[in-house]
């Protein structure tokens, strides 16, 4: 069967630019969900019509991410005339390795991939919601600038890293690591991550590299079962650092809602 042919007289429009230069600079695949996130169109037939429209035009690209038969849900990367948009020789190479790394990602990462960026688009999207919160930082876990950090001696390899402020009568600056865990590290792994913040908390590290004086390592899992292990494993150590919650929680509330729960403590408290 003959390829269709790419439809060339698509008009992109400022936000379709946008979501191809996020593509490249923040994200690699999302979800047709997550791009609502991100860009919201009024309606799914809406935001389905322009996907179609994009991937026919040969701007972006899909592959299957789960589902059988109609219940197939899709993740959209980087197409063939992405490099468009490009003007640069180098930023144009750059896109088609983006674009070929996106169409090669193992299914069993992809899973992973898409969670962390899910908080990702929490944080960032989050001033629509909070006119006293601005998005300062966050460092995608797709960035070269983990290499660096790990060459100055950071100990750990987080999803993420993140800054934001709260503009109120004075300002406040909260800096944080992100873990996103989907149950499948066991014991000693869990027990060797821990160790591993507590210690370079403690080292005083952490604020001579990043001028803040101290993180939280926000720590999103899978189930009230798996969440309460996890914090008992923790209060066994500290009471610091951690903040730990469901995925279900986290993404049913809004972002600065109390849904948090640290070690040593009861109730839920706000990231606020």
């Amino acid at each position: 069967m003959t390829p269709t042919a790419p439809n060339k007289t698509i008009i992109l429009q400022e936000r379709d630019r946008s979501l191809i230069h996020m593509l490249t600079e923040e994200f690699r695949i999302l979800s047709r969900e997550q791009i609502g996130e991100l860009f919201p169109m009024g309606s799914t037939a809406r935001l389905n019509f322009r996907l179609k429209q994009l991937r026919d035009g040969g701007y972006l690209s899909s592959r299957q991410l789960s589902g059988l038969g109609a219940a197939i849900k899709r993740g959209y990367y980087l197409g063939p005339r992405a490099t468009e948009l490009f003007s640069d020789p180098t930023e144009k190479r750059l896109v088609e390795t983006i674009r070929h790394q996106a169409a090669q990602l193992s299914e069993s990462g992809l899973a992973h991939r898409l969670l962390v960026d899910s908080v990702h688009i929490r944080f960032l999207t989050a001033a629509r919601d909070y006119t006293n919160y601005k998005l300062l930082t966050w460092v995608d876990q797709y960035s070269p600038w983990w290499k660096g950090v790990r060459d100055y001696g950071v100990p750990v390899q987080p999803d993420g890293y993140g800054e934001y402020l709260m503009l109120m009568y004075f300002e406040s600056l909260f800096t944080f690591f992100v873990e996103v865990d989907r149950g499948t590290e066991r014991g000693e792994a869990i027990q060797n991550k821990i160790d591993r913040y507590i210690e370079y908390a403690d080292s005083g590290l952490y604020e001579r590299q990043f001028a803040a004086p101290f993180f939280r390592v926000l720590l999103i899992t899978t189930s009230v079962r798996r969440l309460e292990g996890l914090l008992a494993t923790i209060e066994a150590k500290t009471d610091k650092l951690f903040w730990v919650t469901t995925w279900d929680r986290f993404r049913q509330a809004k972002l600065l809602d109390p849904y948090w729960q640290r070690p040593r403590r009861k109730g839920f408290y706000s990231l606020s």
